[in-house]
């Protein structure tokens, strides 16, 4: 019994024994799958998806016409609702109205006719001046007695000094309407190095309204400028703008907001006062602004020539020569000893055949082309290069007065209609015509692509008969900047 007992006990520890190393057995098969699977993971490879170009050009296709389609879109919209956010934004905002430009004109301007009749007047009064016999009353002078009143008006240093002195508290008081403006470049060197490049020219205040005050320069120097800064007689300096350009004599126009100035010297602008260069031969003149070629400088002579008229179409610029002897880059503007401007120093000192002397532009046939410029308007082109009738040719000739045609430009609005050298002409539209300066004058009373009508005087069989013309206003070459 007992032995039964243990025969099954041994056989039950067997049995255990079998089934625990079947299941170690089986742990064992079970590890070796799972390291076989992990080897198998490990040492696959993963491959890149191909790329499919037809596909990505296809999107990249649909992506650039939905931004053109989006584009056009929001373009639209804005365009459509540009002006009425604009009136939305700025309804409540006051609009400034500017103001008629204001001139300091002496108004003692003359015509050339009256200045050539006053000397041939002369001419004749010392031609037919007789002399007056010697009387017992009329004593002649001794020669002692000439050299006491000669002695009287010796001058000495002192007398010289004050001359001077007055000389120069005058020009110091015509200083004032002259600024310096600095034209500023910026370059940037080979290493990398950026510089500002400044070219300087004088200016002359002429003109203001209630928003800007105009100041006259030359616009060869100020070219191709980034910025311009205006530097006043006060040591004030401010941002001017380019408003203008005369093609004919390269002269500019150049604005300074009000509202960038101190309030003492926007309430009280130093304007110029534009006087006749209409100047007889040896009238005192002082040259004021660069004409030695730096700012600040002065020179003092007087008007040496007569004056030769610029050949430009449709001005009557004159030009004055002094006996000054100024720098080959003078510039700045001729004053009378009355306070007044009568000339604008040219930038081409090469037209005499003394080298060297300054020449300038007579301040009178300028007037009406600063005008426009300050207004911010263009002149009126037709074509016609002239000159003034003399009375020699008026008296002996029998040639009207007028403005005298000496040619015209090629196609242009004179030419097309049939004007030709020789005219003269009396009247455009409903306004008399005696003199060049008047046509010049008359002109900038029309607009840009009106109807002119000019009567002009022609010789035919000895006589002189009047014709009529009809011709279209075209704009000329003054450049109007955007403000």
């Amino acid at each position: 019994m007992e032995d039964r007992k243990n025969r099954e006990k041994k056989n039950r520890e067997k049995a255990y024994e079998t089934d625990e190393n079947s299941a170690r057995k089986q742990d064992l098969s079970a590890s070796d799958k799972r390291g076989a699977f992990q080897e198998s993971i490990i040492s696959e490879q993963i491959k890149r998806r191909p790329i499919n170009k037809y596909r990505l050009l296809r999107r990249s296709a649909v992506t650039a016409l939905l931004a053109i389609i989006f584009g056009v879109i929001a373009s639209v919209t804005i365009w459509i609702l540009e002006p009425f956010l604009s009136k939305w934004i700025t309804k409540n905002e006051p609009v400034q109205q500017r103001d008629a430009v204001h001139f300091i004109d002496s108004g003692d301007e003359v015509t050339p006719q009256e200045v050539l009749s006053d000397y041939m007047n002369q001419e004749a009064d010392l031609e037919s001046e007789e002399v007056t016999p010697v009387t017992t009353a009329q004593i002649p002078l001794t020669d002692e007695q000439i050299d006491a009143l000669f002695a009287k008006l010796i001058l000495d240093q002192k007398d010289y000094r004050q001359i001077y002195m007055s000389m120069a508290a005058y020009t110091r008081e015509m200083n004032k309407s002259i600024v310096t403006i600095s034209a500023i470049t910026s370059d940037v060197d080979w290493i990398g190095v950026t510089e500002q490049i400044s070219k300087q020219a004088s200016g002359l205040i002429i003109a203001d309204d209630n928003i800007d005050i105009y100041i006259l320069a030359d616009r060869a120097p100020l070219a191709g400028a980034q910025s311009l800064k205006v530097r006043f007689s006060t040591g004030d300096v401010t941002e001017g703008r380019l408003k203008a350009v005369d093609a004919a004599t390269g002269l500019a126009i150049i604005a300074v907001k009000k509202t960038d100035l101190p309030s003492d010297l926007a309430s009280s602008i130093p304007l110029a006062t534009l006087g006749s260069s209409y100047a007889s031969i040896g009238t005192p003149v002082c040259a004021l602004g660069s004409p030695m070629g730096s700012s600040g400088s002065i020179a003092y002579g007087m008007i040496s020539a007569s004056r030769s008229t610029l050949e430009y179409a449709d001005t009557a610029d004159a030009m004055l020569q002094t006996d000054i002897v100024g720098a080959p880059n003078a510039g700045g503007f001729l004053f009378n000893f009355n306070g007044q401007v009568i000339g604008v120093i040219a930038p081409d000192q090469s037209k005499g055949d003394v080298k060297g002397l300054i020449w300038a532009y007579g301040i009178s046939e300028l007037k009406s082309r600063i005008s426009a410029m300050c207004s911010g308007t263009p002149t009126i082109y037709i074509g016609i290069i002239g000159t003034f009738v003399t009375t020699e040719a008026n008296v002996e000739l029998g040639v009207p007065y007028g403005a005298y045609v000496l040619r015209t430009d090629m196609d242009s609005p004179a030419m097309l209609a049939g004007i030709r050298t020789g005219d003269v002409i009396v009247r455009l539209g409903d306004i008399p015509i005696s003199n060049y300066t008047d046509y010049v004058n008359a002109l900038q009373t029309f607009d840009v692509g009106e109807k002119i009508t000019a009567a002009v005087m022609r010789k035919s069989q000895q006589q002189y008969v009047e014709l009529e013309y009809i011709m279209t206003a075209r704009a000329s070459g003054i450049i109007v900047e955007e403000d």
